[in-house]
């Protein structure tokens, strides 16, 4: 049994675990704002602005796990510091959309945003 594989293979699966759920999360945000039409008040497009470039962010993330599994058109890293440093990149990303959503969700929530 090769434990360095299977390490590799349970991280890449907590990883897409974590973006999966993150864009689902930014779905059910982008379509609350939308069905309650406040998506079209300017802090609303804010908002729905802020849930775009997250979700931009996550899908480049979800590339790069691609790249990671070796599933895609590139293959997968085999340098232990080349994979370490792309884990770094999504680590980032999630870092950066969690920030994009978190600053939504506090400066504007949904809740709090007038309707149309």
């Amino acid at each position: 049994m090769d434990l360095q594989g299977a390490r590799h293979e349970r991280r890449l699966e907590m990883y897409r675990a974590r973006v999966t759920e993150r864009l689902r999360t930014n779905r059910a945000a982008v379509e609350t704002l939308y069905q309650g039409g406040t998506l079209f008040s300017p802090q609303g497009t804010r908002a729905g602005r802020a849930l775009l470039r997250a979700h931009q962010l996550l899908q480049r993330a979800s590339a790069l796990l691609e790249q990671l599994s070796g599933d895609g058109v590139v293959p997968a890293p085999r340098l232990p510091e080349r994979i370490d440093e792309l884990y770094r990149e999504v680590d980032t990303m999630l870092s950066r959309s969690d920030a994009l959503s978190g600053r939504n969700h506090r400066a504007a929530s949904v809740a709090r945003l007038p309707g149309r």
